[in-house]
């Protein structure tokens, strides 16, 4: 009977640690209506984003509460068809896609739906940067998250809502 529970002590125990510590990789975040949501995966980083419109949502990191060096992630569904593209802000009101900038996309895993007036979009993308636009985005790295939606799908319209909250990825 000993050498069982010492086998099971020896062996079960760090397979029960390691399947509890995974479960501390999903994080939620909601204000104003919006919902975002990620979780690690090997060395990407999976997002899903809710929000109360039709239009287009985004959320945002920076190292600082303005927008100003904020890296985006701004997506929508037209025509069915769910994307999502990085922007890099130059200057409050004064964003570019990556691709604009001369970046391919980092962006994978791209669904999404519309129903009810809700948009929810998922995504991946690498947790280590590879361009000055980006931020890393690794467990444990604070940054403050920009949150926003419009009730539009051009990316060029205003926001209803835009917030920032810190968060500890």
């Amino acid at each position: 009977m000993k050498r069982i529970r010492i086998t099971f002590i020896c062996f079960c125990l760090p397979l029960i640690s390691s399947s509890v510590s995974c479960q501390n990789t999903n994080q939620v975040i909601t204000k104003n209506g919006m919902t975002v949501k990620w979780e690690f995966k090997a060395d990407r980083i999976h997002f899903e984003i809710s929000a109360p419109t039709a239009g287009w949502v985004t959320i945002g990191f920076n190292t600082h509460s303005g927008t100003k060096g904020a890296y985006l992630l701004m997506g929508h569904i037209v025509n069915d068809i769910p994307s999502v593209v990085e922007h890099y802000t130059l200057n409050p009101g004064n964003y570019k896609s990556l691709e604009a900038l001369g970046k391919s996309s980092n962006i994978s895993d791209v669904s999404g739906k519309e129903s009810d007036s809700t948009t929810r979009l998922t995504f991946s993308l690498p947790i280590n940067k590879n361009s000055q636009y980006r931020k890393t985005l690794k467990k444990d790295l604070s940054y403050y998250m920009i949150m926003a939606f419009s009730q539009d799908d051009d990316f060029q319209h205003h926001s209803i809502m835009r917030t920032s909250i810190q968060v500890k990825l």
